[in-house]
């Protein structure tokens, strides 16, 4: 499909996270900017939502900071505190290379690079940047820690770890580890160690904020869950879920989207997280963010949930500042009546869908306002 590719976003952003040219909140989406204008120059293949920072990586492998520049977490060089427009980071922060992979803490970002070369970026008090104790700071390389004959496939983090899986299935984390999501011993992890006695081998991972959820091939279904099980993420997980398409995870709640469209969603749920059960058609995607959820439906619907205080489940919410028990449709005019929904991500209290313009007649979209409770 081709067409011009925009990303919109809303929520959280006192520190110009969202890269909508302010620093003020906002509860309906606003086109962001990038260089100097609203479209971006490649399609967008993933974003990663960190403390005070956003990172945009296009499948041209260019990668895009905005937010909190002061203590080095986005790559950018600037004298300005932070920036409320998106901006390239430069690849003589990265070795010169593009970009496969990346992922946003709370103060820092993880890149892997096309030549299979880590990079980390800000502050990094329980070992975030996996570059030894008392290292801070712009662009680190991290001395390579796994086989020369393997590549890796998969970076996950949550605020304060992060995990990388190999072709082989291993994984390595680094960082806060002390409710053992890096595995035992439970501690922090100053610099990348391997994950022993998983059972299989791990395609694809995704982290909460102080567990890591390991899932095996989809036609297998195999899937484990490291460390706190303060909100049942361990007790409440299902049977082997085979066929699953999507993974996602909050910082206390996981969500597996399968081939059917169902959603498959267990842990925190006091603000609604785990969502009303009851969604305007299937859902193709589900992003996670720190405690909310959006989803995009069969139908190119987009609809959010869970706690919404900045905004970031769209304007309407309880009296506790949640959309718990409902979910908000993001009404499609937003984003203009040719453009298609084709991504969705989200961070800590930020929501972010990106769209193309469409070279066909979407598929007819079901009302809005018709999600309700389920009971």
């Amino acid at each position: 499909m081709g067409g011009e590719v925009m990303l919109y976003a809303f929520g959280s952003n006192a520190c110009g996270q969202l890269g909508i040219g302010h620093e003020n909140d906002t509860s309906t989406p606003q086109p962001c900017h990038v260089l100097d204008g609203w479209q971006w120059p490649a399609p967008i293949d993933r974003i990663r939502g960190g403390g005070s920072h956003t990172l945009v990586l296009l499948e041209s492998g260019d990668l895009f900071a905005s937010g909190l520049l002061s203590d080095g977490r986005t790559g950018l060089k600037s004298s300005e505190n932070s920036v409320a427009k998106f901006h390239k980071v430069p690849v003589t922060a990265l070795g010169g290379s593009q970009v496969k992979l990346c992922a946003a803490l709370w103060e820092a970002s993880i890149v892997v690079t096309t030549n299979d070369e880590v990079y980390a970026f800000g502050l990094g008090p329980k070992g975030e940047l996996g570059a030894g104790e008392g290292v801070h700071g712009i662009s680190h390389r991290l001395d390579r820690f796994w086989p020369r004959e393997e590549h890796i496939v998969d970076l996950a983090s949550g605020p304060s770890h992060a995990i990388v899986i190999l072709s082989n299935g291993d994984v390595y984390g680094w960082g806060n580890g002390r409710k053992g999501q890096l595995g035992q011993p439970a501690e922090i992890v100053w610099k990348p160690r391997k994950i022993v006695g998983l059972d299989f081998p791990v395609v694809r991972a995704v982290c909460g904020q102080e567990f890591s959820y390991l899932v095996s091939k989809n036609d297998e279904g195999y899937h484990v869950v490291l460390g706190s099980d303060k909100w049942r993420v361990r007790l409440d997980a299902p049977a082997p879920i085979l066929g699953w398409e999507h993974l996602s995870a909050s910082w206390g709640s996981i969500f597996v989207t399968d081939s059917s469209g169902e959603l498959h969603a267990w842990g925190r749920n006091d603000h609604g997280q785990l969502g009303p059960g009851h969604y305007p058609g299937p859902l193709e995607y589900v992003a996670a963010g720190s405690e909310h959820a959006l989803a995009l439906t069969s139908y190119d619907n987009v609809v959010a949930w869970g706690w919404g205080e900045h905004g970031n489940c769209g304007p309407d919410l309880d009296a506790q500042g949640d959309v718990k028990g409902w979910s908000n449709g993001i009404k499609p005019d937003t984003f203009g009546k040719a453009s298609k929904p084709m991504g969705l991500a989200a961070g800590c209290a930020t929501s972010f869908v990106w769209t193309q313009l469409a070279d066909r007649e979407p598929p007819p979209k079901l009302p809005f306002e018709g999600a309700t409770a389920s009971t």
